[in-house]
C-alpha cells in the first residue's frame, strides 16, 4: 500500500466514488485511487473533502494527515481499529514518572547525538561539542553555500511530511487522533521522534539536491520522501522499541554488562545476565516480577509488566518480529 499525497497548490476536491477516492482539480483529468491500496493520506493546503470521502477513510482506518499550505503539520484525522492496544499512551504514562523520565532523557540525548554525528560526518561538518540546534544551523548554512539557495522551505516541507508519518504511526498504537488531546508527555514523544528524524531528512535533501539541476519542487521532494518511506517506518519502530526498553532498564549497555541476581525455586541464589531475550521471556511468562524486573510491587506503574506485555503482544509481533529493526 502507498501513501496518497494531495497537494492543494491548485485547489483540489476529494469525493467518494464507490470503493475509491476521486480527486478533481481544474483543467486536469480526475484521479481515482482505490482505498484498499492506500495506507494513509497526506492533505497539503487547499484540499476540499466531501463528508462521504472523509468518512470512508475513517471507516477503513486510513489516517488523514493535514498540513497547511507551507507544509507544516496541523492535525491528524483517524479512527483507531478496535484491536489497538494503546501502547503509545502507555509510553506517555511512563514519561510522567520521574524514574522512567530520567532514563528516557538519557536515551534521547544519546540517540540524538548519534543521529546528528552520523549525518554531519557524511556532510563533512565537524560537530564535536556542538549543541544540536547550532549544528543544524551550520548544516543549513553549508547547504546554502554549496547549492546557492536557502533550504529552509525544503526542510519545513520534509519535516511536515515526516510529522504526518510519525503521528500516523503513533495513532495506530493508541495515541488520540487529535493532537489537542495529547498529554504533555505524549506530545513530547512526538516532537522528540521528529527531532531525531530531522537529521535523516537533512541527508535526504542533500541526496536530492545532488541529483537535481535546480531547487527541487514539492513534487520532487515528495517523490524522494516516499521512496524512503518504508525505511522510515522501520526506523520509527526501532526508536520506539529502544526507548521503551531503555525506560524500563532493559537496554543492554555494552560497556558495563551488569548481572542481575534472583532467587531460584529451591531457595538458592542464581545469577544470570540481563539480556533482552531473557527479559522478554520473563515478562511474558511470569505472573509476578519474580525479582527479575526490579521496578516495585506488582500492579503498580513502576513494575511496567503490563506495558511490556502490551509491547510483546502487539508491537514486537507486528513490527519487529523479523529482527531487522
Amino acid at each position: 500500500m502507498k501513501t496518497l499525497y494531495l497537494d492543494g497548490c491548485a485547489e483540489l476536491e476529494v469525493r467518494l466514488d464507490g470503493p475509491a477516492l476521486r480527486v478533481r482539480r481544474p483543467q486536469h483529468a480526475d484521479g481515482q485511487y482505490p482505498l484498499p491500496r492506500i495506507s494513509r493520506v497526506v492533505s497539503i493546503g487547499r484540499v476540499h473533502w466531501t463528508l462521504q470521502a472523509l468518512e470512508a477513510c475513517l471507516r477503513e482506518h486510513k489516517p488523514v494527515a493535514v498540513l497547511d499550505s507551507r507544509g507544516r503539520f496541523v492535525r491528524l484525522l483517524f479512527r483507531s481499529p478496535q484491536h489497538s492496544y494503546g501502547l503509545a499512551r502507555h509510553l506517555g504514562e511512563l514519561l510522567a514518572v520521574p524514574r522512567f523520565r530520567a532514563r528516557y532523557e538519557h536515551w534521547y540525548r544519546t540517540a540524538e547525538r548519534t543521529a546528528m554525528t552520523a549525518t554531519l560526518r557524511r556532510l563533512d561538518i565537524r560537530c564535536v561539542g556542538l549543541h544540536p540546534d547550532r549544528a543544524w544551523q551550520l548544516a543549513c548554512l553549508r547547504q546554502f553555500q554549496l547549492w546557492g539557495f536557502r533550504t529552509g522551505s525544503c526542510h519545513r516541507y520534509l519535516l511536515g511530511l515526516a510529522a504526518a508519518q510519525i503521528a500516523s504511526a503513533l495513532a495506530i498504537l493508541g495515541l488520540p487522533k487529535d493532537p489537542e488531546f495529547w498529554m504533555r508527555e505524549e506530545y513530547r514523544l512526538f516532537t522528540d521522534l521528529l527531532a531525531l528524524e530531522r537529521w535523516q531528512q537533512l541527508a535526504l535533501l542533500e541526496r536530492a539536491l545532488a541529483t537535481l539541476p535546480q531547487q527541487p519542487s514539492r513534487r520532487e521532494l515528495t517523490t524522494a520522501f516516499e521512496a524512503a518511506s518504508a525505511d522510515r517506518e522501520r526506523r520509527i519502530a526501532a526508536w520506539r522499541k529502544r526507548m521503551l526498553l531503555a525506560m524500563m532498564g532493559l537496554a543492554r549497555n555494552p560497556n558495563r554488562p551488569a548481572p542481575c541476581s534472583s532467587r531460584s525455586p529451591a531457595g538458592g541464589s542464581a545469577k544470570f545476565p540481563l539480556n533482552l531475550s531473557k527479559a522478554r521471556r520473563t515478562a511474558s511468562t511470569c505472573i509476578t516480577n519474580a525479582g527479575r524486573i526490579p521496578f516495585g510491587s506488582r500492579r503498580s506503574l513502576r513494575t511496567s509488566v503490563r506495558i511490556l506485555r502490551a509491547y510483546l503482544s502487539y508491537d514486537w509481533r507486528v513490527y519487529e518480529s523479523d529482527g531487522k529493526a
